[in-house]
C-alpha cells in the first residue's frame, strides 16, 4: 500500500459509557461506511493475507482459516497443476476490485489489474482483456497461436471517488459497537429503539481519529470479537491494556441457507477420530475434499453470509451484511452496489470442477464464449478452475493445515498429542452441500473446524440409524 493511502484519516464522533468501556454508537460519513462495507468484498483468504502482512509475527488466528492459509502457503507448488493456480488461492481476486480501489482507504492492498494483449495488429477491442481471470498472460490471441503478448494495465479509476463508492456521497450513517449500520435520517428515538441501545444518560461524546492502523484493526476485530468499535476506540485511548480477543465457540446451527442440497455432489472423507472425546484429529483426504476448503478462501465474506445465511455464527459480519440486505434504503446506496455487496459473484474460472458450494461465477460476454478454446491461461490448464493434480491424497487436521499424507507423519503426530492407538478409529462420512457449508460456518470461529462443522457423534448417530446400526467404525490406521 502506497504511503499516501496510510496517510489517510476518518474522524469519528462516538458516544461512549467511559465507566463501562463500551462504544454505544458512532457517527459517520458515507467514506468512511464504505469502507466498512467494503469488508463484505474481501475474499477470507485477502483478509488473512491483509492481517499477516500488518501484524507479521503475531499474526490474529482468524478461526481455522489461517491456518488453512498458511498450510496452502506451505504446500510445494509440485501438487499445483501451475504455480499460478497456488498463486490464484493465495491472492483471490474479487468482482469488487475495482470499486475497492476508488473508496478512500482500500485496505486490500491490491496491486492494479494487469492484462496481456497481442503485440500484433489485432483490433485491441477482440482482444482477451478483463472479462474473465485471464489476468496473467493470454498466450494465444483470435488470429494465431505464435503472437506474442505485451502488458497492459487496465485503465481503472485507483483515485478516491468523490460521489460515493457503494453508498451516496451526501449520506451519513450510524454505526454501533458490533457494526449494525443505519442511516441517520431514520432520527435519534427509533435509531435508539431499533437497536436496542441502553445506557444513554450516562453517554458522552468523542471525537477519534481513524487512520489505516485502526481500519485493520476493526477488520480484525469485527473478526473476533462482538465489540469491535470499543476494542478498538478503548485501546486507542489507552483505557484498554490490551487488544487480545477469544474466538467465539458457539453450538453450531442446522440452519444452512437456502442453497438445495438433495442433489449436490457427495465426496468420501476418511476420518481419524480419538474414541475417549470423539473429536477429529486429521482427515485423510483426496483432493476434491483439499479444493473444497481452499475454495474458502476465494469467496468474499458477503458471499460466506449469503451462502449461510446470515447465520455464520460471527455476530458483527452478520449484522454488517444484514445492514445492507435490509437497513439501508437503496437511496442511500449507489446503483448495483446491494448485489455487489451481499451477492456477490467469483471471478470466471476461479471455481474448480470440484466444488459443491453453490459459487456464482461472473459470466463472459458472447464474444469471448465463442472465442475461448483460442485463449489459454498460464495459472490454469485450458483455462479451467482445476487446482490440485490428481490423484492427491493429503493429511487435514482438524485445524483445516494441509500437508501431503505420510504415514510415519501422521503417527508422530498422534504420538506428539500422546493418544495411544488403542484410542483411535476411523470414521468415513460422505462429504455433499450441507457438511460443506458447516465446516465454512465452523472455520469462521473455530480452530476445531473439522470437529466442530462435522458433529462427529450425530454423523455417526444418524449413518448407524439410516443402516440399521450395522456401521461399525474401523479401528486403528
Amino acid at each position: 500500500m502506497s504511503d499516501s493511502k496510510k496517510d489517510v484519516t476518518f474522524s469519528l464522533k462516538a458516544m461512549v459509557n467511559e465507566e463501562k468501556r463500551k462504544v454505544l454508537f458512532a457517527d459517520v460519513d458515507s467514506t468512511f461506511a464504505d469502507v466498512l462495507l467494503s469488508f463484505l468484498t474481501l475474499p477470507l483468504g485477502t483478509i488473512v493475507r491483509i492481517l499477516k502482512k500488518h501484524y507479521e509475527d503475531e499474526q490474529p488466528v482468524f478461526g481455522s482459516l489461517t491456518t488453512l492459509y498458511n498450510g496452502l502457503e506451505n504446500l510445494d507448488s509440485v501438487h499445483f497443476w501451475t504455480k499460478g493456480a497456488k498463486s490464484i488461492l493465495l491472492h483471490p481476486q474479487s468482482s469488487s476490485d475495482d470499486q475497492r480501489k476508488r473508496l478512500k482507504l482500500d485496505v486490500s492492498d491490491s496491486p492494479p489489474a494487469e492484462y496481456f494483449v497481442c503485440e500484433k495488429d489485432c483490433d485491441e477491442s477482440t482482444s482477451f482483456d478483463g472479462e474473465s481471470m485471464y489476468h496473467d498472460n493470454v498466450i494465444a490471441c483470435k488470429y494465431s497461436k505464435s503472437h506474442s503478448t505485451k502488458r497492459k494495465v487496465a485503465g481503472i479509476q485507483t483515485t478516491p471517488c468523490d460521489d460515493g463508492v457503494f453508498t451516496i456521497n451526501t449520506a451519513s450513517f450510524v454505526v454501533t459497537d458490533d457494526l449494525c449500520i443505519v442511516p441517520t435520517s431514520s432520527g435519534l428515538l427509533q435509531i435508539v429503539s431499533f437497536l436496542g441501545i441502553t445506557d444513554m444518560d450516562k453517554a458522552k461524546q468523542v471525537n477519534v481519529t481513524f487512520g489505516y492502523a485502526e481500519v485493520i484493526a476493526l477488520l480484525k476485530a469485527s473478526l473476533m470479537s462482538s465489540t469491535p468499535l470499543s476494542d478498538v476506540i478503548f485501546s486507542k485511548t489507552g483505557q484498554v491494556k490490551s487488544t487480545a480477543l477469544k474466538l467465539q465457540h458457539m453450538t453450531l446451527s442446522d440452519q444452512i441457507g437456502n442453497a438445495p442440497i438433495s442433489n449436490s455432489k457427495k465426496m468420501t472423507l476418511k476420518l481419524v477420530v480419538q474414541k475417549s472425546t470423539n473429536k477429529v484429529l486429521y482427515a485423510q483426504a483426496e483432493e476434491d475434499f483439499v479444493e473444497l476448503l481452499f475454495s474458502f478462501l476465494i469467496i468474499p465474506l458477503g458471499g460466506v453470509q449469503r451462502l449461510l445465511a446470515s447465520n455464520s455464527l460471527n455476530k458483527c459480519m452478520d449484522l454488517l451484511y444484514m445492514s445492507v440486505a435490509d437497513h439501508i434504503h437503496s437511496k442511500y446506496l449507489k446503483t448495483g452496489a446491494r448485489n455487489l455487496l451481499i451477492k456477490p459473484k467469483i471471478p470466471h474460472g476461479y471455481v474448480s470442477e470440484n466444488h459443491i458450494l453453490p459459487l456464482p461465477e461472473e459470466g463472459l460476454s458472447g464474444f469471448y464464449q465463442d472465442m475461448l478454446n483460442l485463449f489459454s491461461s498460464v495459472k490454469f490448464p485450458n483455462g479451467r478452475g482445476k487446482y490440485l493434480k490428481a490423484p492427491r491424497t493429503f493429511m487435514v487436521t482438524d485445524d483445516l493445515t494441509v500437508t501431503p499424507l505420510c504415514i510415519a507423519s501422521a503417527l508422530s503426530f498422534l504420538n506428539e498429542m500422546k493418544i495411544p492407538m488403542s484410542d483411535v478409529k476411523e470414521v468415513e462420512l460422505q462429504i455433499g452441500l450441507k457438511e460443506a457449508l458447516d465446516i465454512l460456518r465452523a472455520s469462521l470461529t473455530s480452530d476445531s473446524a473439522l470437529s466442530n462443522g462435522l458433529n462427529l457423534s450425530n454423523q455417526i448417530s444418524q449413518k448407524q440409524k439410516n443402516q440399521g446400526c450395522q456401521v461399525q467404525p474401523q479401528v486403528g490406521l
